[in-house]
């Protein structure tokens, strides 16, 4: 079997091949190829490399423990692939299998596990309050070193321990949802109730959406996993609208029991380039259980959007009395199109009817191509077209950003 697997952890990427078929993930810039400042992490936390073409994870010893599926590893290496939800300490493992039509880790909630293991070290508790069986102990007598095609292996990594319900916090009678979390909305039916929280209502591009779920389970039912996405109604797009992110917050199956009640914390990424909540533009969170065999249970919470770039080019314009007629997002976002105009009593005076600008992300780039409309009809429009570095742009004066657009502007009048 080829294995051409790309690992990140945070922001550093690495490709395991055949030809680079070891790396080591820890603090030690001089040793490590994935190299993490996150504090949970170990100098040398584990270890990825391929044996007889197959993936192995294997823990180094670590302080806090490298996680499969919400099981810590300790001694032997275990067979891996994109399906696990892996964690290094606090840190989730993300997994794409580069091949044609390879699937992808999908972000995840950190395990209960994690956090209560993490939290008891720091707490100095007792080895027996802060014990939490390891991989091997929770799948006896399981070959680790079996390929991970093979299903007993499969699925025996896909085991939790026995102390699973507390670990999803079933069977509590709040959500213990932080009191900031003030805006609220809320689905349900005859099975259960899910909440969706947030700190506020209102993001711009590139934001960290960071909120919570609670589920309430009014029957007892099976519930086959807990997903939460953002999603992007245009006028011209999807009647479905268009999912921009997605989060898996809990996989089971498992059992709920009547009023017990599950608190989950999530976060999703705001695309770059994205469409301003406007007439043609609405966005919203879509929460959703999925429950076997019975009505499943959906919550829905608007929220606005703004695009701080759009805003810099907006109030750029507005510096030298240019006046916006439209700034409209087209489909699907990362391309606006635009119109600004002189004050009316100066058009003849400045010779300038309309100013045309079509908008385009590119990477971390912002293209933006201008049309200077003239008001004589014997004179030929004029385009201009100019690269912005997006972060330099963020924090550029709007005054100087003004200036950059009336220079170009005399100069196609010339």
């Amino acid at each position: 079997m080829t294995i051409n697997m790309r690992v990140t952890l945070g922001q550093v990427t690495v490709v395991v091949t055949e030809q680079n078929p070891h790396i080591i993930i820890g603090r030690d810039p001089s040793t490590c190829h994935i190299v993490s400042n996150d504090a949970s992490v170990s100098r040398q936390h584990a270890q990825i490399y391929i044996d007889y073409g197959f993936l192995y994870l294997h823990d180094m010893g670590s302080s806090n423990g490298t996680w499969v599926n919400g099981i810590p590893l300790r001694e032997s290496p275990v067979p891996i692939d994109p399906s696990q939800q892996i964690f290094v300490g606090q840190q989730q493992l993300f997994l794409e299998d580069l091949a044609v039509g390879g699937k992808k880790t999908m972000m995840v909630a950190q395990p209960e596990a994690i956090r209560a293991f993490i939290a008891g070290r720091e707490a100095h508790m007792s080895a027996q309050g802060t014990a939490v069986p390891t991989y091997q102990q929770a799948n006896p007598g399981q070959q680790t070193a079996a390929p991970f095609a093979t299903g007993s292996v499969q699925s025996a990594v896909q085991q939790q321990p026995a102390t699973r319900d507390a670990q999803l916090g079933l069977g509590g009678s709040e959500g213990g949802l932080p009191a900031e979390y003030t805006y609220r909305r809320q689905g349900s039916n005859s099975n259960g109730v899910l909440l969706i929280a947030l700190k506020q209502d209102t993001f711009a591009n590139d934001n960290v959406i960071d909120g919570f779920l609670e589920y309430t389970a009014l029957d007892a039912e099976t519930i086959a996993s807990i997903t939460i996405e953002l999603v992007e109604y245009h006028k011209n797009g999807p009647s479905k609208g268009h999912v921009w992110d997605r989060m898996l917050v809990r996989q089971g199956p498992w059992k709920s029991k009547k009023n017990d009640v599950l608190p989950m914390p999530f976060n999703l990424r705001v695309p770059t380039g994205t469409a301003v909540t406007g007439r043609d533009v609405n966005w919203e969170l879509r929460g959703y259980v999925d429950i076997n065999w019975a009505f499943d249970v959906q919550a829905t919470a608007p929220i606005m959007m703004k695009n701080v770039d759009m805003e810099q080019v907006r109030d750029a314009l507005g510096t030298i009395d240019y006046r916006i007629v439209e700034l409209e997002p087209l489909s699907l976002g990362q391309h606006y199109v635009g119109k600004f105009q002189p004050p009316a009593q100066l058009r003849k005076q400045l010779g300038v009817s309309n100013i045309n600008l079509d908008i385009e992300y590119l990477g971390a780039d912002l293209l933006i191509r201008m049309v200077v409309e003239k008001t004589s009809m014997f004179k030929f429009d004029k385009k201009a077209e100019f690269k912005f570095d997006l972060a330099r742009l963020r924090t550029a004066s709007i005054h100087e950003l003004g200036k950059h657009f009336m220079d170009n502007i005399n100069l196609l009048m010339k």
